[in-house]
């Protein structure tokens, strides 16, 4: 072959070389495809295949779940307040506490029954006349009850113990339950019955005694209450259920309308308050005004002076503040106690004035072991003419002791001494021992 013919067949291998080169790159890029896209449809088969998988699971822990949600509605919980349980199904948390109290009674001079009932003393009865007795009737049971809400909680308490009527001591030595405190309380607002808004908490010491000191207020009565803050403390307002007592024919008409304000500070608490209260009688004898007006005025404190001594005080004084100062209650005819009114020669109901005091130390002396001594005094200016076997001073003191034998068990002993004085200046006292243990759950 020449040269020529040469040059010509060069560029034809050349070509056919080329095209031969571009089919086969062509026909390997159309292989890759078809594998990338047989391998995409294979991970999206695995990833459905996932899927409904993923799917059953989720339907069978469903079907799991069922019986432990239902397991769970109906089994108790702890409660959102210490010691308290869930009612299955309710987000109530509900309490049960109390106590159970035992008491031993030596009387030295007169037998004033279960309490040291200072005004119970029989002034004509001179005679040093000693007596025993042993009960369980402070023993107490109580429920309360915290539910949550819009307003915040919602709170029911209901106490009792066994210091109602009925029962003997010659048998079963039974005594009736009864209501001390039934209420519940939403957003400062308190309706039922529990202590009155006239009462002295921070000056009220604690005794073995179930009544304590003479002197202070003590009352339990229905009531509608409403507590809002007012600067460093909180005011509260009630209207609650009105007694006249003292005089013959009482007919109550209108409530007894309370304020009270209470500030506690760092070591030391302070509280005062007021009472309102309209008097009526339905006697004959009140010929000419057979309504009145009464009040009463208090206030009260303690102040830590150590960490483990403390000081208490509280004063009342009214004019017809009667049963609003503990033992001044009165009778219907005004021979015996002190009362809120009386009606005078001239036919109108008049209010009487009353005071009454005390003061109390508290001691710690150990964790275990601590005392209080404590003096009560009440006065009554019943007219002493008209009505000379009526009460004119009531005191009490009382030397409490008390020893926490272990964490729910307090075991105690007080002396105490009642005295009684008559508006003509008759008087008779008692001396008594007690002992007592309480067990608290």
């Amino acid at each position: 072959m020449n040269s020529t013919m040469k040059r010509k067949a060069a560029p034809a291998f050349i070509l056919s070389f080329g095209i031969g080169i571009t089919h086969l790159l062509a026909g390997s890029q159309y292989a890759i495809a078809q594998d990338s896209d047989s391998e995409i449809e294979e991970l999206k088969e695995q990833m459905r295949a996932l899927q409904l998988q993923i799917e059953e699971m989720k339907k069978n822990q469903t079907e799991a779940d069922k019986p432990r949600k239902m397991e769970a509605d109906n089994v108790v919980t702890g409660g959102d307040i210490p010691g308290s349980f869930k009612l299955p199904g309710s987000n109530t948390s509900v309490k049960i506490g109390g106590y159970i109290k035992f008491d031993a009674i030596y009387d030295l001079n007169q037998d004033l029954g279960d309490t040291l009932f200072v005004d119970g003393l029989d002034v004509s009865n001179e005679d040093s006349n000693s007596s025993f007795r042993a009960h369980a009737r402070q023993s107490r049971l109580y429920l309360k009850t915290s539910t949550p809400t819009s307003l915040g909680n919602a709170t029911t308490y209901i106490e009792g113990d066994f210091f109602g009527g009925g029962g003997n001591e010659v048998f079963s030595n039974s005594s009736g339950f009864r209501l001390r405190h039934a209420y519940g309380e939403l957003a400062g607002l308190l309706a039922g019955q529990t202590w009155s808004n006239f009462m002295h908490f921070a000056a009220y010491p604690t005794t073995v005694d179930f009544d304590g000191p003479v002197g202070v207020s003590f009352i339990r009565q229905g009531q509608l209450r409403y507590t809002l803050p007012a600067g460093p403390g909180e005011l509260s307002l009630s209207a609650e259920n009105p007694e006249g007592t003292g005089f013959e024919d009482a007919r109550d008409t209108s409530p007894d309308v309370t304020a009270r304000y209470h500030w506690n500070g760092e070591n030391t608490e302070v509280e005062t308050a007021a009472v309102v209260r309209r008097l009526k009688t339905d006697s004959p004898a009140a010929s000419s005004d057979d309504s009145t007006f009464g009040y009463g005025l208090m206030l009260a404190g303690n102040v830590d002076v150590t960490d483990s001594t403390r000081l208490m005080a509280g004063v009342m004084y009214g004019d017809g503040i009667g049963r609003y100062i503990y033992t001044a209650n009165g009778v219907e005819d005004g021979e015996d106690s002190i009362g809120a009114a009386y009606i005078n020669a001239g036919g109108e109901l008049e209010t009487i004035e009353a005071y009454g005091f005390n003061v109390a130390v508290t001691q710690q002396w150990t964790d275990k072991f601590s005392s209080g001594l404590s003096f009560g005094q009440v006065r009554g200016d019943r007219p002493a003419d008209l009505f000379p076997t009526s009460t004119r001073t009531l005191q009490s003191i009382h030397f409490s002791n008390f020893y926490q034998w272990s964490e729910p068990v307090t075991l105690g002993f007080e002396i105490s001494n009642g005295f009684k004085e008559l508006q003509n200046r008759d008087s008779e006292n008692n001396t008594r021992l007690q002992l007592s243990a309480k067990y608290t759950f």
